[in-house]
């Protein structure tokens, strides 16, 4: 018994190894970006999505898309559970999340490396081969630079997720042990099986992928119990798609038009073409890629301009006749060939244009195929004799040390917003997009009139893109020339039913014109324009916010609040209509009401001041000092760098009598100020 034993440990103790070596390549290749800022989706998703700042939302994420003011039909509840213990843990720390991103990319290399060696294993290849080629596979996908837009992003994570629980499935499916341990060993696969497919839409592929390889490679198994496996993995489908009807209908975007069937063809083609050249050689890489227009055949000279979608057809000509090959060449390796052709097609197919996309290439989508084409890659290289194989994995450390610093440029790019967009726009990854994140970013620099350049550039280039315009718009009236931008902000009825069908978020321009008018003394026009935008864009918050706002200062609290509690009752997780009620009551001097809503407030952030400092006003007002001053005292236990918190508590300590640690409060303040 003593020689199998050292055997397992052995083999345990090359695992671990393993293991460690690709987590610390992960963190040496995207180690820049471990300091960078939130960016692009990540300014809602870690930002203003309301569903991520408290414990109490653990149930509520399954009952909402991942966006909510969108016309996308993401649902990722996992996504924003793991958002909810990052701000658990990190609070707004961009480096925490990064952080998580890393281990989360790692978590699926190493899985991935342990079912490569498996497979390896069930297809016959050398132990020591299956031991090197699994973690070869393992290490090159872990610092391949194609996944830097899946792994730098913060937003990205739903695939690095979905093939940790994918994976974590499939290992746990085939786990060796008996009795107790084998039913909860299945229980469990089935929890993340299902939590793979809450992660991103992905894991679907995941589930078809492992059914392939349980009936066309698994040997040891009974075709009776491979059945019944492949009931319980629709039966765990059925609960997804359940969970994916509980967020309810969403009405499509309307104007948006696919390319016919022969164009996907030649699409297809290209992206399979650019993908494959990317994974060989990542050189130009950026967020999202155009590898066909229709003007692209307009005359010769376009047709020239653009000679590189045909080498990229005829690259992804030259991939489908590779993969050909691999499968139907009897060159040692083939099983393994199939498997990792299998993967990468299934991988591919959702993404390959022929089906309705939102970009035509983007690097993230090829985090789960990219492994499949390592796959068969390492098939390829069972059919080298041992001697070329021993030079490979001489070769492999060079390989992976290139790719990893790759990466990590490619990294520092992503933790810089403003240098990231730059490079994306000079590489022709839609500007007329990007440009309008670049113009946030320039503006939250203060630089409002490269961001003014910007976005009149934009408007130019692509007169019939209405988020320019209505950025520009804003822009404007930020630097107060208010009738030109009303006359961007303004739309004719007809068309602003048409774009308020197909823009996310266009009703800003009917804010920004309410705000101009309300500025200008143009109450009544100015609450018009907002009743006819809450028609048009039912539930959004901020149109909500602004009317009680005005309605407040011109009528009275008591005319705003019935509104704001209609919406707070509508959607009792968002806190500013929680915090807007508590202002709102305490304004009306209905204190016992206001301190519910704060009650109510400090639930649903468990990082946030802003609940106890309302709560501290509404308890001075009320004449229950001590209760101020402890409302108080938390506030600044969860703000403690804001000097106006200070400001606050020496006001409740002077009405305490207390002139003593009232001026300490002050001084704490000023400090505070002075340094910025």
């Amino acid at each position: 018994m003593s020689v199998p034993t050292t055997a397992r440990l052995s083999e345990r103790a090359r695992t671990l190894v393993g293991g460690a070596i690709i987590l610390t390549a992960c963190f040496l290749a995207y180690g820049p970006v471990l300091n960078g800022k939130f960016l692009w989706d990540d300014l809602y998703l870690v930002g203003a999505n309301p569903f991520f700042k408290s414990p109490r939302f653990i149930l509520e994420v399954f009952r909402h898309y991942l966006f909510l003011d969108s016309f996308s039909l993401y649902y990722r509840p996992v996504q924003n559970l793991s958002y909810i213990l990052d701000y658990a843990i990190w609070n707004r720390n961009e480096f925490g999340y990064h952080f998580s991103n890393v281990l989360f990319h790692a978590a699926s290399a190493f899985l991935l490396f342990l079912v490569v060696r498996r497979c390896l294993r069930e297809a016959e290849a050398e132990a020591v081969f299956a031991e090197g080629g699994a973690f070869g596979v393992g290490l090159l996908w872990a610092v391949h630079p194609i996944h830097n837009a899946a792994v730098a992003y913060v937003s990205g994570r739903a695939d690095s997720i979905a093939m940790m629980f994918a994976l974590g499935a499939w290992l746990l499916f085939f786990n060796e042990g008996a009795g107790w341990r084998r039913t909860a060993a299945l229980v469990l696969a089935g929890f993340c099986a299902l939590a793979a497919l809450c992660a991103k839409e992905i894991a679907s592929i995941w589930i078809a992928l492992f059914l392939i390889y349980l009936f066309g490679f698994e040997r040891k198994m009974g075709l009776r119990t491979k059945f019944w496996a492949a009931g319980a993995l629709l039966g765990i489908f059925g609960v997804y798609i359940f969970l994916r009807h509980l967020p309810g209908p969403r009405v499509p975007q309307a104007g948006v038009s696919y390319p016919p069937m022969a164009e996907r063809v030649i699409l297809m083609l290209r992206a399979l073409g650019d993908y494959t050249s990317l994974i060989f050689y990542p050189g130009n890489l950026h967020m999202e890629r155009e590898v066909w227009r229709a003007t692209d055949y307009s005359g010769l000279n376009a047709w020239q301009a653009n000679l590189r979608g045909e080498y990229l057809s005829l690259a992804g000509l030259a991939t489908i006749a590779l993969f050909v090959f691999a499968c139907w060449s009897r060159l040692p390796g083939r099983k393994i060939r199939v498997l990792g052709v299998s993967w990468f097609v299934l991988g591919f197919l959702p993404i390959s244009n022929l089906f309705p996309l939102n970009a035509q290439v983007a690097e993230h989508w090829i985090y789960m195929a990219s492994a499949g084409y390592l796959i068969m890659l390492a098939g390829f290289a069972c059919a080298i004799p041992a001697r070329h194989q021993r030079t490979l994995a001489a070769v492999l450390p060079l390989a992976v040390v290139a790719l990893g610093i790759r990466t990590a440029y490619r990294a520092a790019d992503w933790s810089d917003p403003e240098r990231l967009f730059r490079q994306t726009i000079a590489s022709g990854g839609f500007p007329e997009r990007v440009s309008l994140n670049l113009a946030d970013c320039l503006t939250s620099e203060g630089k409002v009139g490269e961001a003014e350049a910007i976005l009149r550039d934009t408007v130019a280039k692509y007169p019939d893109y209405p988020p320019a315009r209505i950025q520009l718009g804003a822009n404007l009236l930020a630097q107060g020339k208010k009738e030109e931008a009303a006359r961007y902000l303004t739309f004719a009825p007809k068309y602003a039913d048409q774009v308020a069908a197909s823009v996310p978020q266009s009703w800003r321009a009917a804010l920004n014109l309410s705000s101009i008018q309300y500025k200008a003394h143009e109450i009544d026009a100015a609450i018009a324009t907002l009743d006819d935008a809450v028609k048009r864009y039912p539930d959004i918050w901020d149109l909500v916010e602004y009317r009680a706002e005005i309605l407040q200062t011109e009528r009275g609290p008591q005319v705003a609040l019935p509104e704001v509690a209609a919406y707070a009752a509508r959607n009792w997780w968002h806190i500013e209509s929680h915090l807007m009620l508590a202002r709102l009551h305490t304004a009306a001097g209905d204190y016992p009401a206001a301190l519910a809503d704060c009650d109510t407030a400090a639930t649903l952030d468990i990082h946030s001041a802003m609940p106890y400092e309302a709560k501290a006003r509404a308890d001075v007002l009320a004449g229950q000092l001590p209760e101020a001053l402890e409302a108080q005292s938390t506030a600044i236990s969860r703000g403690p760098v804001k000097a106006g918190q200070y400001v606050m508590l020496a006001e409740i300590l002077h009405e305490m009598n207390e002139p003593g640690l009232a001026a300490a409060a002050m001084r704490m303040a000023a400090v505070l100020k002075a340094g910025g």
